[in-house]
């Protein structure tokens, strides 16, 4: 019954980013098991979206460098690795806009301009 408790926050960054499926129980936060993922896109199509987008999606951002590659709409809500899906970030607005502070993607905003919204309570 030892071992570490993650926060939601936590667990969307490792669901997004990380090379492996972590299931936590939902009361405990506890891990209940690690395995491989499907969740990380695959590389070709990574390419494709930083190319198609040319830098962060962010309205106003202009950074072209450490790019990373998001889903608007999380795997964990269904989202798909469907190049409409994805969009390409800058670090900061991906670690820590969207998964330190817990906000969101409006999937209404513009492809170039992307707006960022507070995540729903949870």
């Amino acid at each position: 019954t030892g071992g570490p408790r993650i926060g939601p926050d936590t667990l969307d960054s490792l669901l997004c980013e990380g090379a492996v499926e972590v299931m936590v129980d939902r009361h405990s936060g506890m891990p209940l098991a690690v395995g491989p993922t499907t969740r990380v896109v695959p590389p070709k199509l990574r390419r494709y979206i930083i190319g198609r987008d040319g830098g962060c999606t962010i309205g106003g951002c202009t950074a072209s460098y450490r790019l990373e590659v998001h889903h608007i709409t999380p795997r964990s809500q269904g989202g798909t690795h469907d190049a409409e899906n994805l969009t390409t970030l800058c670090w900061y607005h991906h670690h820590i806009a969207i998964h330190r502070n817990g906000c969101a993607i409006d999937p209404n905003s513009p492809p170039h301009t992307r707006r960022i919204i507070p995540q729903p309570d949870w």
